[in-house]
């Protein structure tokens, strides 16, 4: 496990969450599509389905599951924990007209990071668009380089044991011991660096937003096309900026806690 979790944990509710999550993914799915999907038997599928629609956090319409309203409320009850929308909308809006470049605020948790909102400021789309998702790895990402360089080595091969070093691009870093050298050097420098280890062609740097008391609530990047942004420019423009944005966010959190 990524977080320490003490006592025993469900196969039974493991596999509930799986089935929300498949439900989730594929936007709707019948109880053939997910019998095709889930190793269990039929009856036991059905079963789990009936435990959540009976928990509303499933709808069933023509004989088709949909996650319900209800889970997007708690969803949003979740993000009071994290930084108020519009002010993380205000300060990567910012940073991306800045800078001219894609940049996002990312979530860390369970040692993936989650997208909480990204943006393209007036760089092209064309340009920019590289895979733009809502789950990232931390290996090849600037801002999960940036929050490994501070983790203990114990967690941080926990988050590897967990989650591999997967191949994304041909630079990305796959060797481990390769990946410690590039975090002491990331933890040296104060920020990340990925050169074309996500996406080919692409360059961005990140750090780490930390919570009010301390702790890695996530991380802000900003990168683009690997001809606009070279190391002078990283060195002597993005980093200025990601780091001031880093600390709008960190001060509107301590504010908010106050």
């Amino acid at each position: 496990m990524i977080q320490d979790i003490n006592g025993r944990t469900l196969k039974t509710t493991e596999q509930s969450l799986r089935i929300l999550s498949l439900i989730l993914e594929h936007d709707g799915l019948t109880l053939a599509e997910l019998d095709e999907m889930v190793d269990s038997p039929k009856s036991s599928v059905l079963s789990h389905l009936n435990t959540l629609l009976e928990s509303r956090y499933l709808v069933k319409e023509e004989g088709r599951y949909f996650v319900s309203f209800r889970v997007a409320l708690l969803g949003e009850k979740a993000r009071y924990r994290y930084p108020d929308e519009g002010h993380v909308k205000t300060v990567i809006d910012e940073l991306a007209e800045t800078t001219g470049e894609e940049a996002n605020f990312t979530v860390f948790e369970h040692g993936r990071l989650l997208m909480f909102y990204g943006t393209s400021g007036h760089a092209a789309t064309s340009e920019t668009d590289f895979d733009y998702r809502s789950e990232y790895y931390l290996h090849d990402t600037a801002a999960g380089k940036a929050i490994l360089s501070e983790l203990d080595t114990e967690r941080v091969e926990r988050i590897l044991d967990t989650w591999g070093l997967p191949r994304e691009s041909e630079a990305t870093i796959t060797d481990r011991d390769a990946l410690f050298d590039a975090l002491e050097a990331t933890a040296d420098r104060g920020y990340g660096v990925v050169d074309e280890e996500f996406a080919p062609g692409l360059v961005a740097i990140g750090a780490p937003v930390h919570a009010a008391d301390g702790t890695i609530l996530g991380g802000i990047s900003v990168g683009g096309p690997k001809y606009r942004v070279d190391s002078v420019r990283v060195d002597h423009e993005l980093a200025e900026h990601l780091l001031d944005a880093v600390g709008s966010l960190e001060s509107a959190l301590q504010s908010k806690r106050e």
